[in-house]
C-alpha cells in the first residue's frame, strides 16, 4: 500500500490534489467543497494513504487553519458594499441576530433528543451550525443566479455569521469549561464582551489605518497586496492574543471597510486574495477531511446523525429564517428559497475539529461524536444545495433573468445603432461610455446607459441583471482590451469580446493573454467599422428562414458584415471560427443597399 507520512511529500500531494479538486468543480459548476472533501476522505479514513497527522495535526493544523479562516473572512468582506443591502438590510440583520440565536437553540435541542449528546455538547453543536459558509455560498450563487435581494441577502449572511459563528461555539466551548471549575457564568459574560470589544476595536483601527495607507499611496505598486496580507495576518494574531477567536470579527470588518472605501486599488486585492483563497482551501479542506477517523466517517451514514441533518435541513432553517425575516422586504418564496439553502464550509469544520480535541482533553461524554454530527451536516446541506437549489430556485421563480443580454463599451453613433438592434431584436442592453454627451443622447432614444468608466471602483453599483456578455467598441484599443480583461472574472472569456486592435499603432499593442475574443467574423478594427458607418452602411435585422437561409442572404449582400445572430433575444456575436445557422435565425449585420436581381 502507498504512503506518503511524510510531510514534504504529503502536503504538496494535498496541495495538488485540492486544485485538482477546484478544476473539477469549475468543470461541473458545483461548490469546491464537495470534491475537495471527497478526495480527503479517499486518501485519509477510505484508503488510509494519507495516516492521520501526517501533514498537520494539533496546533500545526489549528494554526494553519486559523489563518486560512482569516483570510477568507477578509476576502468575504472585501464582497460586502452596503449598497447591496437597500432595501433589505433589516432581513440580514434579524437572520444573524434572531435567526442565529433561533439556529443555535433548535439544532441544540435537536442534537439532544436525537443522538443523546449531553446538552452541554448539543448546545456547542448548535452553535458551529449557525454558519453558513461564504465559500459555498459563491460558487452556489453564481450557479444558481438568483434574483439581486436573494443573493445579497445570502451573501451577506453566509459571511458576517461566520464571526457570530465562531463566538458562539467560543461561548460554548467557554459554559462547558468553566463548569468544571465553577462561574461559568461571569467567564462567558467576560469572554463576549472581549470578543465584540477587541474585535470591533481592532477591526476598525487596522481597517481604519489600511484605507489611509492606500487612500495616501504610502505603499509601492508591487508590494500592496503583499503588504494588505501581511497586515491582516497581524490584525488576525492582535485581535486574538487579547480575546481568543475575536480575530475573525477584526479581519470581517477590515474587508467592510476596503470594500466601502471605494479605493482603486481594491479590486486588485480581492483578486489577490481569490487567488490565495483557493490554495487555502484546497489544503486545508482535504487536510481536515484526510485526518478524520475511519469510525467517525462510517459514523456519518448511521441513522442518527442522518436524522439529525434532516432536522436541521427541514426544520431548523426554514423555522430560524422564516421566523427572522417576518415583516421584512423579501416576499414568502424569497424567504422560502433562503430557508431552504443554508449549506455549512469551512469554519464548522475547523473549529468543530478544533473545540472536538479540547472536550476531549476535558473529558467531556460525547465529544468525540462531534466532529461525526458536523461533519454530516457539511457534507448534507452542501450535497443538497449543490443538486436540488437550481431546481427550487426556478419553481420558487426567484431567478433573475438569463443572462444574454450585452454590455457595451462605447455609446457613440454606432453602438447606439448596435445597442438599437439588439434591444429591437429582444435582447437586455446597457451601454456605458466617459462621454457624457452619448449617454445623453443614448438614453434620449430609450436605451439604457451608464456614464462613466467601467475600469473605476464605482462600477460595482452598476446593476448588471440580464447582462451576461461585454463588447468593447472603443476607439481606444487598450481601454477595450482593459475593459474585456476586468470583465473576464464577471461573465468568462467565452462571453468577453473586443475589436481587434489596430497593429498599426505600437503603442496599443497588448500581450495576446490581456485580450478577449475578437469580434465579428471579419476581425474589423474600430477604424474600418467607423469607415463604413460613415460611408452610409446602417444596421440592419434580417430573418433567415428555409426560403430565404443565409447563403441566399451571402449572394444579395456579399459586401454585409454580420455582426449577431440568433433568435428569441439570445443573440451571438459572429466570430471567425463560429458557425452561423443556415435558417430559423436573425442576422443583425452592417450592410448597404440590397443589390436588386
Amino acid at each position: 500500500m502507498l504512503h506518503f507520512d511524510h510531510p514534504i511529500v504529503a502536503l504538496p500531494v494535498i496541495v495538488a490534489l485540492g486544485l485538482l479538486a477546484q478544476l473539477l468543480a469549475a468543470r461541473w459548476r458545483i461548490p469546491a467543497i464537495l470534491p475537495l472533501l471527497l478526495i480527503g476522505f479517499l486518501l485519509g479514513p477510505v484508503s488510509h494513504v494519507l495516516a492521520p497527522g501526517a501533514v498537520l495535526t494539533g496546533q500545526g493544523l489549528s494554526l494553519m487553519t486559523s489563518l486560512a479562516i482569516a483570510v477568507i473572512l477578509f476576502e468575504g468582506g472585501l464582497t460586502l458594499r452596503f449598497s447591496d443591502l437597500s432595501g433589505h438590510g433589516q432581513a440580514v440583520r434579524r437572520l444573524i441576530t434572531w435567526g442565529a440565536l433561533l439556529t443555535w437553540g433548535l439544532a441544540a435541542a435537536a442534537a439532544h433528543f436525537i443522538t443523546g449528546l449531553s446538552w452541554s455538547v448539543a448546545v456547542l453543536f448548535g452553535a458551529l451550525v449557525i454558519v453558513t459558509g461564504p465559500t459555498v455560498i459563491a460558487p452556489l450563487l453564481k450557479n444558481i443566479r438568483p434574483n439581486e435581494r436573494v443573493s445579497s441577502v445570502l451573501r451577506w449572511e453566509g459571511i458576517l455569521i461566520d464571526p457570530i459563528g465562531a463566538l458562539a461555539a467560543a461561548i460554548a466551548f467557554e459554559w462547558v469549561r468553566s463548569e468544571t471549575r465553577g462561574g461559568a457564568l461571569s467567564a462567558t459574560v467576560f469572554h463576549v464582551a472581549s470578543f465584540v470589544g477587541v474585535g470591533t476595536a481592532l477591526g476598525l483601527i487596522m481597517g481604519g489605518l489600511l484605507v489611509l495607507v492606500l487612500r495616501r499611496d504610502w505603499l509601492p505598486e508591487h508590494l500592496i497586496n503583499p503588504s494588505v496580507l501581511a497586515w491582516v495576518l497581524l490584525a488576525f494574531g492582535l485581535s486574538d492574543a487579547f480575546a481568543p477567536e475575536s480575530g475573525l470579527l477584526t479581519v470581517t470588518l477590515m474587508g467592510v471597510l476596503l470594500a466601502n472605501s471605494k479605493l482603486s486599488q481594491v479590486e486588485g486585492i480581492l483578486h489577490f486574495k481569490e487567488e490565495i483563497v483557493v490554495i487555502l482551501l484546497s489544503t486545508i479542506f482535504v487536510a481536515l477531511a484526510a485526518n478524520i477517523r475511519t469510525e467517525a466517517l462510517l459514523g456519518v451514514f448511521q441513522p442518527a446523525p442522518l436524522l439529525l441533518l434532516t432536522a436541521v435541513v427541514l426544520l431548523v432553517r426554514p423555522a430560524s429564517v422564516l421566523l427572522s425575516t417576518t415583516g421584512t422586504s423579501l416576499n414568502l418564496r424569497e424567504r422560502l428559497f433562503i430557508s431552504y439553502v443554508g449549506p455549512r464550509g469551512i469554519v464548522a469544520a475547523a473549529i468543530s475539529a478544533l473545540f472536538a480535541t479540547r472536550l476531549q482533553e476535558l473529558g467531556v461524554p460525547g465529544a468525540e461524536t462531534l466532529v461525526t454530527l458536523v461533519f454530516a451536516v457539511i457534507v448534507g446541506t452542501v450535497v443538497l444545495a449543490s443538486l436540488t437549489a437550481k431546481p427550487v430556485a426556478r419553481a420558487l421563480g426567484v431567478t433573475e433573468a438569463e443572462r444574454d443580454g450585452y454590455l457595451i463599451v462605447g455609446a457613440h453613433p454606432l453602438g447606439r445603432d448596435i445597442a438599437s438592434a439588439l434591444t429591437r431584436a429582444g435582447a437586455d442592453v446597457l451601454l456605458a461610455d466617459t462621454n457624457l454627451d452619448n449617454v445623453r443622447q443614448a438614453k434620449l432614444t430609450g436605451l439604457n446607459a451608464y456614464y462613466g468608466s467601467l475600469l473605476s471602483a464605482t462600477t460595482a453599483d452598476v446593476s448588471l441583471e440580464g447582462i451576461g456578455n461585454l463588447l468593447a467598441l472603443t476607439p481606444n484599443d487598450e481601454a477595450n482590451a482593459l475593459s474585456a480583461r476586468k470583465y473576464v472574472r464577471e461573465f468568462g472569456r467565452q462571453h468577453v469580446f473586443q475589436l481587434r486592435p489596430d497593429r498599426q499603432h505600437e503603442r496599443t499593442q497588448l500581450d495576446e493573454k490581456e485580450r478577449a475574443r475578437i469580434a465579428f467574423e471579419s476581425e474589423p478594427t474600430f477604424a474600418h467599422l467607423q469607415e463604413r458607418y460613415r460611408g452610409g452602411e446602417r444596421l440592419k435585422t434580417t430573418a433567415l428562414t428555409e426560403t430565404y437561409p443565409l447563403s441566399q442572404f451571402r449572394l444579395d449582400q456579399p459586401d454585409a458584415l454580420i455582426l449577431f445572430w440568433g433568435q428569441e433575444g439570445k443573440f451571438y456575436v459572429s466570430l471567425q471560427d463560429r458557425f452561423i445557422p443556415e435558417q430559423d435565425v436573425q442576422v443583425i449585420s452592417l450592410s448597404g443597399p440590397v443589390r436588386s436581381g
